[in-house]
């Protein structure tokens, strides 16, 4: 651009221009100095310009001035900015892509109502909108764009005092965090406890997302419904069977469910059935054929190979668990990719039949672990099993061995230690 044009054009124009540039470039508290720069100079719009200011300023990380730049806002007296036609319609039209699976396709419908809602300076409906791309981002695999979205919902939702898209935007960050495997030393969702495995801390925040209680403000049946398969897995991990109710609680969700959901409940079925169990991980990998949910899809594979292993077909479940593990890692989504590594070492039967110990392969696992000098609790979060199931194997590999502590286990059998 020449001197010249940048000289005949209004300078208002130019700093807000400036400030869309900055905004991309993650600096908000710059584009937050240019619209007030600009709000100052023009004799219309001021509120606009204002609210955008406040916007950046909240994203920048300064509260206290994005209160100060709303407040000036509106002293001005002009109207508020008012939503552009379509963008009911618009995220109406996304959220049924998301019901087909077609997560990709409603990303862009976001992005593009997000872009008018920013233009139009049309904060309070901004919140709303990226809390849903974010999950949008997320069931696309976009793990860290939706993490980024995430944030931005969740502080826009502050500055506008919208505490139902706050609630949301908390746990779907919450919720990216711990696939990520990076959950924060002070962050939990309310009722659910800490775990050390982060995949189970996952579903267990899936399972708070899922129950509904009085004054909720997420409790919908929507986002119930979106969830419950998760909230019976984790039943199924806890209680290690579900009841009749829960049993056509999932086959309801089958029929009747939209694609996403109907997909997660054929995988859960696939877990606890005792017959038909190929059966429902092929219809759930048959509805993934046609939605762009490549985490999900990873997560059919891994539960598809832990059946199969469970079942003792070893083979079977080495090519679903590699095909999991390659998704997961594509993902980086690594605790759900160390899983599935975890469950592949569990089939290698080679390994298992060179060992001089007869250890079977869980206990040479929970051996190598354990002899390395670590915890019954710190083994079971590597391993991604509970503390009494590490105990329970460890009884055995005791006696296989003929050691009575872990210090003889070291001893006895050092490879394992160096391991």
């Amino acid at each position: 651009m020449t001197g010249t044009a940048v000289a005949e054009r209004p300078t208002v124009e130019i700093l807000e221009e400036l400030s869309a540039l900055a905004r991309g470039a993650t600096g908000h508290a710059a584009a937050a100095t240019a619209l007030e720069m600009a709000a100052g100079m023009t004799p219309v719009g001021k509120r606009r310009l204002f609210t955008l200011a406040a916007a950046d300023a909240q994203l920048a990380g300064e509260p206290g001035r994005a209160a100060e730049l709303l407040r000036r806002a509106a002293a001005t007296g002009e109207a508020m900015p008012r939503a552009q036609d379509g963008v009911d319609e618009s995220v109406a039209a996304a959220r049924r892509e998301m019901a087909h699976g077609r997560f990709l396709a409603a990303e862009r419908e976001l992005a593009a109502t997000a872009g008018r809602l920013w233009a139009g300076g049309v904060i309070w409906r901004l919140p709303a909108v990226l809390a849903l791309r974010s999950w949008a981002l997320a069931r696309a695999g976009n793990i860290v764009a939706a993490s980024r979205e995430a944030e931005q919902a969740l502080a826009l939702a502050q500055l506008t005092e919208n505490d139902q898209v706050a609630a949301r935007a908390h746990h779907t960050r919450l919720l990216l965090m711990i696939l990520h495997g990076r959950p924060g030393e002070s962050e939990t969702a309310p009722g659910v406890p800490k775990e050390n495995d982060p995949v189970r801390a996952g579903l267990a925040l899936l399972a708070g997302l899922a129950s509904r209680h009085p004054g909720d403000p997420i409790g919908s049946a929507e986002i119930a419904a979106e969830f419950l398969p998760d909230l019976l897995e984790c039943r199924l991990i806890r209680d290690r069977e579900l009841s009749a109710e829960d049993l056509y609680t999932l086959r309801g969700l089958t029929a009747s469910a939209p694609a996403p959901i109907a997909a997660n409940a054929w995988r859960v079925l696939g877990l606890t059935t005792r017959d038909g169990a190929n059966d429902c991980f092929r219809r759930a990998a048959r509805l993934h054929t046609g939605m762009e949910m490549p985490f999900d899809n990873a997560r059919v594979h891994l539960s598809y190979g832990e059946r199969l292993r469970r079942d003792g077909d070893r083979r079977a479940a080495r090519n679903q668990l590699r095909t999991a593990r390659d998704g997961f890692t594509r993902l980086s989504a690594v605790p759900w990719a160390q899983r599935a590594e975890r469950e592949l070492t569990g089939t290698d039967e080679t390994r298992a039949g060179r060992a001089p110990t007869g250890l079977t392969p869980a206990e040479y696992q929970v051996a190598r672990v354990v002899a390395t000098g670590v915890s019954t609790r710190e083994a079971a979060a590597r391993l991604f099993l509970s503390p009494k199931t590490v105990e329970f194997h460890l009884g055995k590999v005791f006696r296989k061995l003929g050691v009575t502590s872990r210090a003889q286990l070291a001893h006895v059998f050092p490879e394992l230690a160096g391991q």
